[in-house]
């Protein structure tokens, strides 16, 4: 991804209408929902959609009608009370449809909790919990919708794509269980100035490798959906993170974590994924000149390690600059971050970077994600 130079990331460690019981815009995948490779068949039809709609902006208008759809209303009713938010339909497996949302809403209304799920088109399900992690910020529900209204599931991006400053949309679901459904809606973009982020430390642990969105949404649409300018799926708005944010900010779980999160929930009867750690807590992204100085096309410039992690024993330091990771270029930390979403603790990675101007490379053995946002 190529875009403007001084971009500070923290990396945190860094369809159509079918018909009865299928969701339209079908996740593919080799096998089966849970393998780690999944290609999307892109909707070929948007709806219109309900709710409160963006005036003067022709674009947002479409994202709206498009993105809505994937987006339902939940709630959660449990042993410490009644939690509502949104959630985002991602993909299916023969008659379920699997959901995307904050982990918040179940910390929040305990356990034992029930679920129920409002569609975009007013059907209402019961719901199936089928894991959370906490760590990523990410729930994921189980639903079998069908007739009389179509589900259409929403299409996956990559953190790897986003561009820092570039118009983003969140969607939300304002209805809830018993009432009819509408649309929440907010536009923005991803913060060019993230260096006063730090990993968050949640009620639950630490969470790593979070977007910031520079704009404000309605608390109902917390657990929906965060998408780029093409309405490609980017993240997925976090309650806790949120918080803790300055005013007027959001914090995104990344659709690449949320994604593997799902896959690993799915295959694992609800346990949550291990994270892996390198130990990059905040990066710059080095594009154009400041790149072309460098003999690269794109590289990262590390701005703080974590004490003890894998990064700093094979030697990377602050003010680094990483060319290569696994045997590609750097590209941004955005790759960084989608890279690795898919990794895995215990993973040996060949990575290439720049100290004091001089060349370095060292195979490194991915750690497991710590529990708190200050590791020693």
């Amino acid at each position: 991804m190529v875009g403007p130079e001084g971009r500070t990331w923290v990396v945190g460690v860094i369809s159509g209408v079918v018909g009865a019981l299928v969701c339209g815009g079908v996740l593919i995948a080799t096998g089966a929902v849970n393998q780690p490779t999944p290609v999307f068949v892109t909707k070929t039809a948007s709806h219109a959609a309900s709710g409160t709609t963006p005036g003067g902006d022709a674009n947002a208008i479409g994202i709206l009608g498009s993105v809505a759809p994937s987006v339902v209303g939940l709630s959660v009713n449990g042993s410490q009370g009644v939690a509502s938010g949104s959630g985002v339909i991602v993909s299916t497996d023969g008659q379920d449809c699997y959901i995307l949302t904050d982990s918040a809403l179940f910390s929040t209304a305990g356990s034992s909790s029930q679920v129920q799920v409002l569609s975009y088109w007013g059907q209402q399900k019961a719901g199936l919990l089928v894991g959370t992690d906490p760590s990523g910020g990410i729930a994921v529900v189980r639903v079998v919708m069908g007739a009389p209204d179509p589900v259409d599931p929403a299409v996956p991006g990559s953190v790897a794509d986003v561009q820092t400053g570039g118009t983003i949309y969140a969607v939300g679901s304002s209805g809830v269980a018993g009432q009819s459904n509408g649309s929440e809606f907010a536009t923005g973009s991803i913060d060019d100035s993230m260096s006063y982020l730090q990993p968050v430390e949640g009620a639950s642990g630490a969470m790593y490798s979070m977007l910031v969105a520079d704009m404000s949404v309605d608390p109902s649409a917390y657990g929906g959906a965060v998408v780029d300018g093409s309405g490609a799926l980017i993240g997925i708005a976090n309650q806790v993170a949120s918080q803790l944010a300055k005013p007027g900010f959001t914090y995104v779980t990344p659709i690449d974590t949320a994604m593997a999160d799902m896959y690993a929930m799915i295959k694992a009867g609800g346990q949550a994924e291990v994270h892996p750690w390198l130990g990059i807590l905040q990066a710059t992204d080095i594009s154009g000149p400041g790149a072309q100085e460098l003999g690269v096309a794109d590289a990262i410039e590390v701005e703080s390690v974590a004490v003890a992690s894998p990064a700093s024993k094979a030697g990377i330091a602050d003010n680094d600059v990483i060319t290569a990771i696994a045997g590609h270029p750097a590209a941004s930390v955005g790759a960084l971050i989608a890279w690795l979403a898919l990794a895995k603790p215990g993973e040996v990675v060949s990575v290439d970077w720049l100290h004091a101007g001089h060349r370095r490379q060292a195979d490194i053995t991915l750690g497991t994600q710590p529990a708190t946002a200050n590791p020693g």
